[in-house]
C-alpha cells in the first residue's frame, strides 16, 4: 500500500531564478537550494537554469550545494559534488515533491541540449522535470517567439498573476497539445498567443501539477519587484488549494437541496472571516518583508535579487540614489557623489564590477571634464556567514582600487549601516556613509557582520 501524501503544510515556495521577496519563499540557485521535496511548491526561470548548468560545465561557475559542498563538471576532491549527480539527485527530489501533491511553475523556454556534462553524453534542460503524462518535453515543448498573449481561462488559479503581466510577456515556446494524447482530458490552456498557440499550461504529474508559464521580458525591479511576488505567491497557493479539476456547470443553480443555501450562507460567513484574517496576514508579512528584506545584502546576488535591495539601502542611510537607469547607479550626499556597481559571488569577487566601473569613470571625465569617485559594493563569498568569509576582493581587484582610487565595501557592512539607521544610531550611519565616499581600496566589514 502506497503512504499517502503529507497533510497540506503553510504552502513553502522555493524560488530558482525567479526572486521573490516574501517570508514563506526561499530563493536559491538550481543547485545551492535545499532539497525539493521539503517544499509544497517550486518556481523556476527555465533560461536561467540552462545559463547555470552551461556555466559549471564550461568552468566559470563552480556553485556550492545548501551544505558548501563545491559543484564541479567532473569532482577533483572528497568535499565536490559531480554536476550530473546532482542534475539526478534533483529530478529524484522533484519526483518526490510532486508525489506529495506539490506544484512546480516554470516560465518556459525550450528545450536545449546540454553537452559536455562529464559522465554523460547530453540532457534535455528539461530532464530533471517528470513528465506528466503521455507528454515528451523535447517533442512536446517547441519554439515560439512572440508578445501578443491572452488569457483564455479566468477561472484557473494563475490566470490573475498572467493578467497583470501581459504587457511584461515574451513567450519562448508554447506547448503542441495536439500531440498529447492525454491532454484533453487531463491537460489544462488557460494562456494562448493570438495565433491561438498554447503558451500557459497546467498538466497533471503524480499527484501534484506542472505550470508551464509564458516568459518574462525581464522580472520587475524596485517597489514592483514586491507586487510582483504578491501576485505569484497568490497564484501559487490557490494552486495548492485547488483540489479537484473542471469547473461546476452554470444550471446546477437550478438542482438546489434542502439546507443547501443555509450551508453556503455559513460558507459565506467563514469566507468572509477568512478574508479578513487574510488580508491582516498579508499587511503583516508585508510589515515583516519591509525589515527582513534587508537580510538579503548578507546572501543574495544578480540584478534582480541584490542589486533592488542595495539600492533601497543606500536610500535608508541617506543617499540620494540615482537609478533610473539600473546599468547606471549613482549616489549623492550633500555636495560629494559617487557612481555605484554591483557584484556578488560564490567565491571572491573578481574584475567584471571594476571594468564596468571604469569605463563609466571614463565616460564621466568625457562629459564633465573631471574623475567622479566610485563605488563597489560587493557581496564575495555569499553563502558562508559574514564572519567566517576570507577576502572579498581577489588580489586584483583589490589593487585596481587602490590604483584608481574608489572604495569596494562589503554589502556586510551595508547591512551593519542599516541595522544602525533602524536603532537610531545616527553617528554610526554618518560615518558610514563619509567612508563610503573616501575610502580608496577595501573598507572592510565590522566584526559580526
Amino acid at each position: 500500500m502506497s503512504t499517502p501524501p503529507p497533510a497540506r503544510r503553510i504552502g513553502r515556495i522555493l524560488s530558482l531564478g525567479v526572486p521573490l521577496p516574501g517570508p514563506r519563499v526561499d530563493n536559491y540557485n538550481f543547485l545551492s537550494a535545499p532539497s525539493f521535496f521539503d517544499y509544497d511548491a517550486m518556481v523556476v526561470d527555465m533560461r536561467v537554469l540552462t545559463h547555470l548548468i552551461e556555466s559549471v560545465v564550461d568552468g566559470t561557475l563552480e556553485p556550492e550545494t545548501f551544505t558548501h559542498a563545491r559543484v564541479c563538471n567532473a569532482t577533483r576532491a572528497a568535499d565536490e559534488v559531480a554536476l550530473a549527480d546532482m542534475l539526478a539527485r534533483r529530478r529524484d527530489e522533484t519526483e518526490h515533491m510532486l508525489a506529495n501533491g506539490g506544484v512546480v511553475v516554470a516560465f518556459a523556454q525550450p528545450p536545449i541540449v546540454l553537452r559536455g556534462i562529464a559522465g554523460v553524453d547530453m540532457l534535455s534542460s528539461y530532464w530533471w522535470l517528470p513528465a506528466a503524462e503521455g507528454v515528451r518535453y523535447n517533442d512536446h515543448v517547441v519554439a515560439a517567439e512572440g508578445t501578443q498573449a491572452q488569457v483564455v481561462d479566468y477561472e484557473h488559479p494563475m490566470a490573475p498573476f498572467v493578467l497583470g503581466q501581459l504587457a511584461n510577456l515574451t513567450y519562448q515556446a508554447r506547448v503542441d497539445i495536439d500531440d498529447i494524447p492525454s491532454f484533453a482530458s487531463h491537460g489544462r490552456v488557460f494562456v494562448r498567443s493570438y495565433g491561438n498557440a498554447a503558451i500557459g499550461v497546467e498538466m497533471p504529474a503524480g499527484r501534484g501539477r506542472i505550470v508551464l508559464l509564458p516568459a518574462l521580458k525581464s522580472a520587475p525591479g524596485g517597489d514592483a519587484r514586491y507586487a510582483f511576488s504578491d501576485a505569484l505567491q497568490a497564484a501559487v497557493r490557490r494552486m495548492l488549494g485547488v483540489m479537484a479539476e473542471g469547473r461546476r456547470p452554470s444550471w446546477l443553480t437550478n438542482h438546489s437541496l434542502p439546507g443547501l443555501a443555509e450551508r453556503a450562507s455559513t460558507v459565506a460567513a467563514a469566507q468572509a472571516k477568512r478574508d479578513r484574517a487574510q488580508k491582516a496576514l498579508e499587511e503583516a508579512e508585508a510589515s515583516l518583508e519591509d525589515v527582513a528584506r534587508y537580510q538579503a545584502l548578507l546572501w543574495q546576488e544578480g540584478a534582480l535579487g541584490l542589486e533592488p535591495i542595495v539600492v533601497n539601502a543606500l536610500k535608508l542611510i541617506g543617499f540620494t540614489v540615482y537609478d533610473s537607469n539600473p546599468d547606471e547607479i549613482e549616489i549623492r550626499h550633500d555636495q560629494e557623489s559617487a557612481l555605484v556597481e554591483i557584484d556578488a559571488s560564490d567565491g571572491p569577487v573578481g574584475m567584471a564590477a571594476h571594468y564596468r566601473l571604469r569605463q563609466r569613470i571614463e565616460r564621466a571625465i568625457e562629459r564633465r571634464g573631471a574623475a567622479p569617485r566610485g563605488l563597489l559594493l560587493i557581496n564575495g563569498h555569499r553563502l558562508r556567514p559574514p564572519a567566517e568569509r576570507a577576502a572579498q576582493a581577489s588580489d586584483a581587484l583589490r589593487l585596481a582600487a587602490e590604483t584608481m582610487r574608489y572604495c569596494i565595501a562589503p554589502t556586510s557592512a551595508l547591512f551593519d549601516a542599516v541595522r544602525a539607521q533602524m536603532s537610531g544610531d545616527v553617528d554610526a550611519v554618518a560615518a558610514f556613509r563619509t567612508a563610503l565616499l573616501h575610502t580608496d581600496g577595501v573598507l572592510e566589514a565590522q566584526d559580526g557582520a
